[in-house]
């Protein structure tokens, strides 16, 4: 149960802060700026999807259940419940096709604007209108990620 545990903490902490609220922080704040040149760097680095922290979270979901499972905790404690809740939010949320056609949307048309294959003040000017919508996705993911961590460690109800 304990490696099970230190596997879950590892694989969610790796997955939740290093790669997927890092990402979509760095993302937001291109888009806030304007910046079509350092949103297309951070497709370059990171890639089309957020595979590796969506791989590691799904993973660690997995060690999760095991630790649950191994540990004779009840899959049916509230703060369980609550975080079954929380990461179906972070799904759901994430599923939306204003994060699946309008950002990757958006960030391909970075790319190709970093190409030279389209005008850059056209990103610039898609980038403006989207800001308000990234600021709402990347705050809510962060919060319910902060909520996932404050569930697990102060296991509320």
């Amino acid at each position: 149960m304990l490696a099970f545990k230190a596997l879950h903490i590892l694989t969610m902490f790796a997955a939740a802060v290093a790669f997927l609220v890092g990402e979509s922080t760095f993302i937001a704040i291109a888009i806030w700026r304007g910046d079509v040149r350092a949103l297309a760097a951070i497709r370059r680095l990171a890639g089309g999807r957020p595979i590796v922290g969506s791989a590691l979270f799904l993973v660690g979901i997995g060690f999760g259940l095991l630790t649950v499972a191994t540990g004779g905790f009840d899959f049916l404690a509230g703060w369980l419940i609550a975080a079954y809740v929380m990461v179906v939010a972070l799904f759901a949320i994430n599923a939306l096709p204003v994060v699946q056609k309008g950002l990757l949307g958006l960030i391909q048309r970075a790319v190709e604007a970093a190409a030279g294959q389209r005008p850059s003040e056209e990103v610039v000017s898609d980038m403006a209108a989207f800001r308000s919508k990234i600021v709402a996705v990347v705050a809510i993911n962060a919060a319910l990620f902060a909520g996932l961590i404050l569930d697990m460690v102060l296991k509320p109800f």
